[in-house]
């Protein structure tokens, strides 16, 4: 059975390599300490100190990874050429309205800086997520005194497709609040909006990957979750002959909810609004990666120097806002009070709108307060 000790350096390899060389050591051992101390005034305080100590390395390693390196040639600076460059060197930089230079990323830069903010995004995410999962199942697992080790480890690996059904479209959020934040606190993003279609030649990549993963996410909650859930239910309470709607594909979704229809029991309405649910929610949530980004683009562009506190404030406030609609939606469709397309889609709708409504209007910089549309 994995120890926390165990697990806390297996979390430590999420640390780029030269800081996990120098001080992996000493947060293991200060670790294996607290949690002893914790340890010595009961189970759970103890497995309160290991769950803390790795959601501390785990968000340690998402800011070691994302922050960004000293600039290896100062700002402005003419390179070889007569150009400004960026601190990769790549680009040449345009010049703001103070006469200052700013660089301006490329569409393969903007890429590979939203897919590594994705990827320490996603596993964060979905590392907590697992974390809080697993420390309400291994206490029931005990309860019934099931085996821990294997099953438990087995439980927690099937229980990553959906948590990351859930944690794709975030880690897509947080991914383009960070970068475009970037972009903002750099002056890159001022520039942008000033030129022609400038603000397009930001967005087009990021809108470009997101594509790339909303296909991912599709696969993920099509394919992947049902059959996962299938063999989860399996492994927690054993094999059965009943498959709940979590555990069909979509093919099979639509049968069982052309069967609902054609039936006559009092029951058959709520069984098909269930399915109708389904159907919906495993469309509706790969979608969001899509609208997430756009969000992620308006708020930027309305708060262009928000910095940490507008990627942490509104990652976390509409990944909690979008997550109770859905489910107030669910729980509303299934009382057949709404539709089920109406109650899954209804967060993306508002979102988009909402999205769009800044992209297409801002104030401008003096005078009274206007619109304008904004011709990037």
């Amino acid at each position: 059975r994995m120890s926390w000790t165990t697990a806390y350096r297996v979390a430590l390899h999420l640390l780029p390599a030269a800081l996990r060389r120098k001080h992996g050591a000493a947060m293991t051992e200060l670790f294996a300490r607290e949690r002893d101390r914790a340890r010595a005034r009961g189970r759970l305080p103890g497995a309160v100190a290991g769950m803390a100590g790795l959601c501390d390395v785990i968000h340690r390693a998402a800011y070691e990874r994302v922050r960004p390196a000293p600039d290896a040639v100062p700002h402005g600076v003419p390179s070889p050429d007569g150009w400004p460059h960026a601190a990769d060197g790549a680009s040449p930089a345009a010049a703001d309205s103070g006469g200052s230079y700013v660089p301006q990323p490329t569409p393969r830069q903007l890429l590979r800086r939203l897919a590594a903010a994705f990827a320490v995004a996603f596993v964060a995410l979905t590392g907590s997520l697992l974390a809080l999962y697993a420390s309400r199942l291994i206490p029931q697992m005990q309860a019934r005194g099931a085996p821990a080790g294997g099953t438990v480890a087995e439980a927690l690996l099937l229980a990553v497709p959906f948590t990351a059904a859930m944690t794709i479209p975030m880690a897509v959020l947080v991914a383009v609040l960070f970068v475009f934040t970037r972009l903002g606190a750099t002056g890159t993003l001022a520039v942008a909006r000033g030129e022609r279609r400038g603000l397009r030649r930001l967005v087009a990549p990021a809108l470009a990957a997101t594509a790339g993963v909303t296909v991912l996410s599709l696969a993920v909650t099509t394919e992947l979750v049902p059959r996962a859930n299938a063999r989860l239910v399996t492994v927690l309470h054993g094999a059965s002959t009943y498959r709940s709607d979590r555990e069909m594909r979509i093919g099979e979704l639509q049968d069982a909810l052309r069967t609902a229809r054609a039936a006559r029991d009092p029951d058959a309405g709520l069984r098909a609004a269930g399915y109708g649910v389904e159907i919906h929610k495993k469309l509706a949530l790969p979608a969001a990666c899509v609208v997430f980004a756009l969000v992620a683009v308006a708020l930027v562009v309305r708060v262009p120097r928000g910095g940490a506190p507008l990627v942490v404030g509104a990652s976390l406030a509409l990944y909690v806002a979008y997550y109770l609609a859905l489910t107030t939606g669910e729980a509303l469709a299934k009382e057949l009070v709404v539709s089920p397309a109406a109650a899954m889609w209804a967060p993306n709708a508002l979102l988009l709108a909402a999205a769009l409504l800044a992209l297409g209007w801002r104030r401008t910089p003096a005078g009274p307060a206007r619109a304008v549309v904004v011709s990037g």
